[in-house]
């Protein structure tokens, strides 16, 4: 880390720590090559993710990834770390909630897929080429892209489509069991119910879509609401009581 500060050839030591990679030394996986200065290691003889990620869900990503347009057009072998930063990466299961995982998910997408120095800039872009979706802007500040750039069928999020095979049929989210409840948001189902309970996590999953995460004013909200039903059955049955003793005097 004293010559690889910050830079364009370097990294944050601080998010490194933060990464599902923090815990390991540079040279777990900057092998052959990399022990002496100056290094005469290359990209080649580092170690590929699948040589530690062996599980049989990688397995079949892989298999998803060599499908992909991704695979198919680029000039050199496509890597998982084309995507994923291997000293920033995060699963998405580790994230606080749906917004972070999306903003971190997109990100990987503008390096490649849209034009502008700024986020502003790409953002701006992407609206401009998605201009056939309604409020643009609020699709892609809400949704991966992935959502719509893989088959609604896909569970892995990597066998992605050419843009002409995208999703594009408004049904297809805005419709019940939709691709939000059963695909978008399916990362954090499991975490949901462990933080707030299986009936919760459902509710709020199943009426608030959007975000897919509790919120307080939704939460307050309805408890308002409950508690003036209440009050007022209370004080109907209440007046019904006492004006049946008045006519009852009378």
């Amino acid at each position: 880390m004293q010559c690889h500060k910050p830079s364009d050839i370097a990294i944050d030591p601080a998010r490194f720590a933060q990464s599902e990679h923090g815990a390991f030394d540079c040279t777990f996986c900057h092998t052959t090559g990399f022990s002496k200065f100056p290094h005469t290691g290359t990209r080649a003889e580092m170690r590929d993710c699948m040589d530690c990620h062996k599980e049989r869900k990688l397995a079949r990503i892989a298999q998803a990834v060599k499908a992909s347009v991704h695979a198919k057009m680029a000039a050199r072998a496509f890597r998982c770390t084309n995507c994923h930063s291997p000293h920033y990466f995060i699963p998405a299961s580790h994230m606080k909630d749906v917004s972070e995982a999306i903003l971190v998910a997109n990100q990987s997408c503008l390096g490649c897929h849209a034009k502008g120095d700024t986020l502003a800039d790409k953002d701006l872009d992407l609206a401009r080429k998605h201009a056939y979706l309604f409020h643009a802007e609020l699709h892609l500040q809400r949704n991966e892209c992935v959502a719509c750039h893989t088959d609604p069928g896909e569970q892995t999020m990597h066998l992605i489509l050419p843009k002409s095979e995208a999703v594009k049929d408004c049904a297809t989210c805005h419709a019940q069991n939709s691709m939000l409840a059963t695909k978008l948001y399916a990362h954090l189902a499991l975490k949901e119910r462990a933080q707030q309970g299986f009936v919760n996590a459902i509710l709020i999953n199943n009426a608030y879509l959007v975000g897919a995460n509790r919120n307080r004013w939704f939460d307050w909200g309805a408890f308002a609401l409950a508690g003036l039903l209440l009050l007022g059955v209370a004080a109907h049955g209440l007046g019904r009581w006492v004006f049946a003793r008045l006519r009852r005097r009378s």
